[in-house]
């Protein structure tokens, strides 16, 4: 099983922001409290408000109450040449990353870095892949951990080139860089 990096409270909050719906229009229209709604976001499982805030963000209530009591996970993929997935652990939470590449080219991207690389740098070298792009999803610290390590073991371009904000300090278990290291990464 795969490993998710997002609680029930998590989908929640971004369902809410990616709609643009407020806490009190999502209570009016689930016909719960606003109060309700921050309760399920601070994660207080609730499933009658949980099935109720559910269609109003257009998420499915039964897979997102399944999620909730720790359920259901996505099934973990055995095997796909060209793709490989690394869970680190990021402060007690799974952080996933992945490394695609084209079988016949080797030639190879990774997405995020996870807490933690050297799992992946091994992976790229076993696999014999030239590892040139590191696409990072968004720099919160759990997805841009280890950039420098990556970057200085595989030489590749990170994008985006300017992240919005630089990460918040390093948590990585490798004591890789110092933060200053990461934005200088991420903005290079």
């Amino acid at each position: 099983m795969i490993p998710l990096e997002d609680n029930a409270a998590d989908i929640i909050g971004k369902a809410q922001r990616g709609l643009g719906i407020s806490d009190s229009e999502l209570g009016n229209k689930a016909g719960i409290s606003a109060q309700t709604i921050r309760k399920l976001r601070d994660g207080d499982f609730d499933e009658a408000a949980l099935l109720s805030v559910a269609p109003v963000l257009d998420l499915d209530g039964r897979a997102l109450s399944e999620i909730a009591k720790g359920e259901w996970r996505p099934e973990k993929i055995e095997s796909l040449d060209g793709l490989a997935q690394f869970t680190t652990d990021y402060n007690g939470m799974a952080v996933n990353a992945y490394l695609v590449w084209d079988p016949a080219t080797r030639v190879a991207a990774a997405f995020d870095t996870g807490a933690d690389s050297r799992e992946m740098v091994r992976s790229a070298k076993h696999h014999k892949l030239d590892v040139q792009l590191i696409l990072l999803t968004h720099a919160h610290p759990d997805h841009v951990a280890d950039l420098p390590g990556l970057r200085e073991e595989t030489g590749a371009d990170v994008l985006p080139r300017r992240a919005n904000r630089c990460p918040a300090p390093s948590q990585s278990k490798r004591e890789s860089g110092s933060d200053s290291e990461i934005c200088k990464s991420i903005r290079a």
